[in-house]
């Protein structure tokens, strides 16, 4: 008995003991952006610790006990009182600053949220807005959520410049494409600048924010589809914080419209060195014309992991299964040279919910941010696409005035992309000068096939009277007799690329990049280099405050590449190229209450593709084209007090064929209107009785355009009207809006037309936790 209390007694001292016996840890300090908080005076309440942290924002602490202790911070002439937890780890992570917990977001003035032009996308370096000499506007998460925007299409009208945002088809896809300055540009596949697949569509629920990004960008991102002459839209996916919160979102309205979305966001460890992100939508809906579905389960989980002070891993992924229908409208018969004057009936599908498209995406990204020195950086990246569709699109042929064809297209595809990026950033400062260096390669993979049947013509019918149902068995009868093709695309790229940025007395700011692209067509055999140089430089008249601007950049596409080497002859193929030249101000005024850009931009375009048709008959293609596209554009964004806030932005574009086929030279390209605005203003009451309730009101405009190159019929402008009625107050929201309010009947094009949604309402309640 006495030995056995003798036992216990022991293990009882020797638990004291190691409770008592002081264990130091390793403790990291840093700000809600992740960056390390050096020379922080750091006092531990409990038992009278001071240090100071180090350049990485470390220092080592002790602790006895396992238990709260509570920290007092004093950082740039701020103080800062933090719990930490110490349950025995080595390693802790403690962030001060500005804690942008979603609950507190609201409160922040949105306008000023508009104000922040934060990118690292356009030169792949970090770099102030008026240190830029490329023009780029950002449409923030705050932005989409005050207007109540639900889709990519209606989030892209936000932007200045942009004209005739359509969904569209492509290759057994479905994706958002817009003009800019004159030239189609894809919406959609490139996430935090790296490519997914070219017919992904783009759910906002995981979108933090919309760099609209202006003219070629060939130097830096090569060439694809989705970056075209006229620019770049990238989507910066919504990242893993800090700290725990989440916010979840039901909308109703017109067309028995539903969507349910949610953000949910913690640290997975008590050292907050692992952080977890899911944003996630369902919806389902009918569209504004007699049938049509809009279909969307999105999931899209995230991950963070700060390893240490120097390495960070992220990883992310998006996961979605979509239905709609994809009807196509065919250009005008002869003798109609206006879509006005024909009467097309926009709300007539002449469809039905059972001849869709459904698709299924998986994107993934995966990312390595290492500190390699004081003055170096590296940034490695892997991303993947693959997305499988199986489509039957409509084609709506008008053969004459009352009557139409339908034609049906079944185009099932699989798309895989694979990419790789290796980025190494050197900063160098002296007295007066900053240096910045990026050195970079990168490697792209793609993999398309798809197979085609076409009923042409299904049928035709009156488009004035009763349309008949589409028959699905009659449908499926008639493929299983009708002829197929099949297009199985591969190729590879391969970029090597420098870019270096001098800054002289922080007003004067150089840029010169170069790339060396190749491109191998793996079903042809086909290889092409390309060099792609651009230049810039930028002037602060006013420091912080007002700068001027130029550049001179260069795009070029292989995209034509990929179908027409297989084809023809790939000795006689060159890559089509657009060099861009322009110059303009930004400004950033009265503490950025007031802020914007103002361009005139040139891009010449060569090498550009057209078909001739020889004395017997034989098409073949040639590349002699070349075309012109020139304009101004300027955006205003002002905050002058507190609640309320104007965004104005105007376009105006004079794009033409300037050589090339006879038919075309001097004619204006499809879907290109001269002049293009929007606008969005609102106010919302900021104390009193009625404090939380604002009215926001918005328009676009355009001028009408052609519906195809050869000029032969044109389509009429529109000027739509929206508006949103909105309540916030504490964890709540509530809103309604309407779209489209004076009920525009309109179409836009690319390649074929496509009928817009009419008037809409829509009405969300969220709730934040």
């Amino acid at each position: 008995m006495n030995k056995s209390y003798y036992i216990i007694f022991l293990f009882v001292v020797f638990a004291q003991l190691s409770h008592a016996q002081s264990s130091k840890v390793l403790v990291r300090i840093l700000d809600f952006s992740y960056n390390p908080v050096p020379t922080a005076s750091v006092k531990v309440m409990e038992n009278n610790q001071e240090l100071v942290t180090d350049k990485n924002g470390r220092m080592e602490l002790e602790f006895t006990e396992f238990k709260p202790y509570t920290l007092l911070i004093r950082y740039n002439n701020e103080s800062y009182e933090e719990k930490l937890s110490f349950n025995g780890l080595k390693q802790y992570t403690v962030y001060i600053g500005n804690k942008h917990h979603l609950l507190d977001e609201i409160t922040v003035s949105a306008s000023m949220k508009f104000a922040e032009k934060q990118t690292n996308t356009v030169g792949k370096v970090e770099q102030e807005n008026l240190e830029t000499s490329q023009t780029y506007n950002i449409i923030p998460s705050e932005l989409l959520k005050e207007r109540s925007v639900t889709d990519m299409k209606g989030a892209l009208l936000a932007a200045p410049g942009i004209a005739n945002v359509t969904n569209g088809l492509g290759a057994g896809g479905f994706t958002v494409i817009a003009r800019m300055r004159g030239f189609s540009t894809g919406a959609g596949s490139l996430r935090n600048g790296y490519r997914t697949s070219t017919t992904t569509m783009a759910d906002l629920a995981n979108i933090e924010a919309i760099e609209v990004i202006k003219g070629p960008a060939g130097t830096l991102f090569g060439s694809s589809t989705e970056i075209s002459y006229g620019g770049m839209i990238n989507l910066v996916t919504k990242k893993p914080k800090p700290y725990t919160f989440g916010d979840v979102s039901l909308s109703y309205g017109a067309y028995d419209l539903s969507r349910l979305t949610l953000d949910f966001n913690t640290p997975v460890n008590d050292s907050k060195t692992v952080l977890f992100r899911v944003n996630g939508a369902f919806q389902r809906g009918k569209t504004f014309q007699d049938f049509g579905l809009d279909n969307t389960t999105f999931i899209a989980p995230a991950l963070r992991f700060l390893v240490n002070d120097r390495l960070t891993l992220n990883i992310e992924a998006e996961l979605s299964q979509n239905e709609r229908n994809m009807i196509a409208v065919g250009y005008l018969p002869k003798g109609f040279n206006s879509l006005k004057d024909f009467n097309w009936d926009v709300k007539k599908s002449f469809s039905s919910n059972d001849l869709t498209m459904k698709s299924n995406v998986l994107n993934m990204l995966a990312t390595a941010d290492y500190k390699m020195s004081d003055h170096w950086n590296s940034q490695t990246v892997v991303s993947s696409a693959n997305t499988t569709n199986k489509s039957d699109y409509l084609f709506v042929v008008p053969l004459t005035q009352d009557t139409i064809g339908r034609r049906i297209m079944r185009i099932p595809s699989h798309f895989v992309s694979t990419s790789l990026q290796q980025n190494f950033v050197g900063t160098y400062t002296g007295e007066s000068w900053k240096n910045k260096i990026l050195i970079g390669v990168d490697y792209n993979n793609d993999k398309y096939l798809t197979t085609r049947k076409m009923l042409n013509f299904y049928d035709k019918v009156d488009r004035f009277g009763t349309t008949p149902t589409i028959n699905m068995s009659k449908v499926e009868t008639m493929f299983g007799s009708a002829a197929e093709s099949e297009i199985n695309t591969k190729f590879q790229t391969y970029g090597v690329y420098l870019s270096n940025v001098f800054s002289l007395n922080n007003r004067l700011h150089l840029n010169a990049g170069l790339r060396m692209d190749r491109y191998k067509n793996l079903v042809s055999d086909f290889e092409e280099t390309y060099f792609s140089p651009k230049f810039g430089a930028v002037y602060e008249v006013l420091s912080d405050q007002l700068s001027l601007f130029g550049n001179y950049t260069n795009g070029f596409n292989n995209g034509y590449l990929m179908i027409e080497s297989v084809q023809f002859n790939a000795a006689t193929i060159k890559p089509q190229e657009a060099n861009q030249y322009e110059f303009g101000f930004k400004y950033e005024l009265f503490n950025k209450k007031l802020h914007g850009n103002a361009s005139y931009y040139n891009i010449n375009v060569k090498n550009v593709p057209f078909s001739v048709v020889a004395e017997n008959g034989k098409t073949s293609t040639v590349q002699n084209g070349k075309r012109l596209s020139r304009g101004f554009e300027f955006d205003i964004t002002a905050n002058p007090f507190a609640g309320f806030h104007l965004i104005l932005g105007y376009g105006y574009n004079d794009s033409k064929f300037t050589e090339g086929d006879e038919k075309t030279i001097g004619n204006r390209p499809q879907g290109t209107p001269f002049n293009v605005g929007n606008f969005w203003t609102s106010y919302s009451i900021q104390s009193g009785h009625l404090k939380g309730f604002g009215l926001g009101v918005g328009g676009n405009y355009s001028d009408g355009f052609y519906g195809d190159d050869f000029n032969t019929f044109k389509m009429p402008g529109y000027f739509l009207l929206d508006a949103n009625l909105f309540y916030e107050r504490d964890q709540f929201r509530l809103s309604l809006k309407g779209n489209n309010l004076t009920n525009v009947h309109y179409m836009t094009t690319n390649f074929w037309l496509y009928a817009q949604p009419t008037k809409t309402i829509l009405g969300t309640v969220s709730y934040r936790f």
